[in-house]
């Protein structure tokens, strides 16, 4: 008795959730959903140039020898020379920020390719030079080339004051972002309501900025001297904003 009396009250309480239920969605189906309100997403995007105001690359020696340390002794007697000259040409020593030194051996490898052979050691030292003194790149770089140095770099250009320069870029951008989506808005037959929301994002670029490289190209070691011209490029800075604004529609005349 006592089991049955436990099932009944059991079945009892779920009858009595079922009713419970399908009496709310009954009330829910009966209240109107107002739509979603219209909106305008828009996105923008402006570019600021900026001038270059600092210049990276290295200048590289190569040397080659029966033995590593043939290699690297003349490797160190030419990179010596090669330092003197910029030096010379007007490079400060505080802008040579490193080099590196390395030493492997050459292999060369029969008709078939299956059997290797060592024919020589090379010696790569690499000097890193940053400067200010844009208009004397050219000039360091047949410096070096003169005193042994056997390739250049790309140069990597950077600017000064990257963060005001990208808030300006910001400032177009929104600018231009509204004015797109006033036009679309007034195309639509309203007005652009309350701003909802307003982002943006940094590039995969380093620091937020695009650094325009530019490949050295000039005379070595020609018998006739030629000047290796390097003409620094502005460097853009630009940026992206995504916006979304409440579209108003015009009241509809009674």
């Amino acid at each position: 008795m006592r089991a049955e009396s436990r099932a009944t009250r059991v079945s009892a309480a779920l009858a009595f959730l079922v009713w419970v239920f399908a009496g709310y969605t009954a009330v829910a189906q009966q209240i109107p959903q107002s739509p979603a309100a219209p909106q305008i997403v828009v996105s923008g995007s402006a570019e600021v140039s900026v001038p270059p105001a600092r210049a990276a690359f290295s200048v590289g020696i190569m040397t080659s020898a029966p033995s590593t340390a043939t290699a690297g002794e003349e490797n160190a007697r030419i990179s010596k020379g090669v330092l003197a000259a910029l030096e010379s040409a007007g490079l400060k020593h505080e802008e040579i920020t490193g080099s590196r030194l390395g030493v492997r051996p050459r292999w060369e490898y029969d008709d078939k390719g299956r059997h290797p052979k060592r024919s020589a050691f090379e010696a790569n030292n690499t000097i890193q030079i940053v400067t200010d003194n844009l208009t004397q790149i050219g000039n360091y770089i047949d410096a070096a080339l003169s005193a042994g140095a056997t390739d250049a770099s790309e140069i990597t250009f950077s600017a000064k004051d990257i963060d005001e320069a990208r808030r300006r870029a910001l400032g177009q951008a929104v600018v231009a972002a509204r004015n797109d989506a006033e036009a679309m808005a007034r195309t639509a037959g309203g007005t652009l309501g309350d701003l909802l929301l307003l982002s943006t994002e940094r590039s995969n670029e380093a620091p937020g900025v695009d650094l325009e490289e530019i490949v050295v190209t000039g005379a070595r070691r020609a018998r006739e001297p030629v000047n290796t011209d390097v003409i620094p490029s502005q460097i853009k800075v630009t940026a992206r904003v995504i916006a979304r604004w409440r579209f108003v529609a015009a009241a509809t005349p009674k």
